[in-house]
């Protein structure tokens, strides 16, 4: 009897171990605590419009690899139409004073993400409607590109101090509005997530370049088949030709979905967290890799930002926020065998409220 039920057991355990497998997949990776942050900001960005609200919205940054300028970076925000740069030293970030103009005029860009091929920086604006109102937002739609110095790392300048080959381009909301799985979600009127008035719009909150191509990543839409990462031929995007998009789903868990994107040595970092259903608000912010490919083991999570304990500094009185929100990541230390050296920056605390981590492989 007790063989006989030994083996009974025995096959109820092989016939569970897909069904385990399947749970194993949703299981968070493991929690990580920051190394040190927020990073000391001295006396922070400057700006000459309503600057206490760009300083508490910073959420894009790109940093490249310059001998002559190491841990510079341009920083991006929703607020306004200005970039600012800064460098990462040690315990503290640095912001300078340099204007970088991306829309001029008291406009709101939008700005949600950044990144650079060592030759350009991009700047992508969110792509999508008013957030609360769903009001149509063409402000939202601009793609930005303009040439990187090689000595500075900062913006090349021309005579009058203008951006070299600085272009603007609305290519990317008119390219989604033919690629299957994301032009049902872009137009007016499309509402950000799926509860209430929501319709699932678009909404990019991550951008990465690798392989000459631009990887686009979505808060929204977000589908049972996970967060949505778009793929593009960058130059084509910028001065014509075939931009072969390619769509690809990523699996993050449920209610999450894409604040950030970066290249690295063996793939691209996603940093995650809540969509834009607001039952979802309270899901917990990941960092994973991504292998720039389709199938269902494209995705390998690294670890869950433990954000418990750090401290909330507010830039002004007058805007007050609670909430963590991690949107950008800047990787310094990218060695095979090594954790990637990590600086993430938060939407909602004042200059970003750098926090260091040191991210497993």
């Amino acid at each position: 009897m007790i063989a006989h039920l030994s083996r009974t057991t025995l096959v109820l355990l092989l016939l569970a171990l897909p069904a385990l497998h399947g749970i194993a997949s949703e299981t968070e990776p493991p929690a990580l605590k920051p190394q040190a942050g927020p990073l000391d900001a001295g006396a922070g960005f400057a700006f000459a419009r309503k600057p206490e609200e760009p300083r508490q919205a910073l959420s894009g940054i790109a940093c490249p690899a310059v001998a002559k300028a190491p841990g510079l970076c341009l920083a991006v925000f929703d607020e306004g139409g200005e970039a600012r740069y800064l460098t990462i030293e040690g315990q503290a970030i640095r912001p300078k004073a340099e204007r970088v103009v991306l829309l001029a005029g008291t406009v709101e860009l939008d700005g949600e993400a950044a990144a650079t091929d060592g030759t350009f920086y991009y700047v992508a604006a969110s792509q999508s409607a008013k957030r609360g109102k769903c009001k149509s937002n063409p402000e939202s739609r601009h793609l930005i590109r303009f040439r990187l110095d090689p000595e500075t790392g900062r913006g090349k300048r021309g005579n009058g101090g203008t951006l070299v080959d600085f272009t603007d381009t609305g290519a990317l909301w008119t390219l989604m509005r033919s690629v299957p799985g994301l032009k049902e979600h872009v137009g007016d009127g499309m509402c950000l997530g799926t509860t209430g008035e929501g319709k699932n719009g678009v909404n990019i909150e991550g951008m990465a370049v690798r392989d000459g191509r631009l990887n686009f990543g979505f808060r929204g839409p977000v589908g049972k088949d996970g967060a949505r990462i778009l793929s593009v031929d960058a130059k084509a995007l910028f001065e014509g030709g075939p931009a072969d998009p390619k769509l690809f789903n990523v699996a993050l868990g449920k209610g999450r979905s894409i604040r950030d994107l970066i290249a690295v040595s063996d793939g691209i970092l996603v940093l995650a967290g809540p969509d834009d259903d607001e039952d979802n608000e309270k899901r917990g912010f990941t960092v994973s890799r991504w292998n720039g490919q389709g199938g269902q083991d494209n995705l390998k999570p690294l670890a869950t930002l433990d954000l418990d304990g750090v401290p909330r500094r507010n830039c002004s009185e007058k805007i007050k926020r609670k909430e963590i929100k991690p949107e950008a990541l800047a990787v310094l230390g990218d060695k095979p065998g090594q954790p990637y050296q990590a600086v993430v920056f938060s939407d909602g605390l004042c200059d970003g409220g750098a926090l260091r981590f040191n991210i497993p492989r």
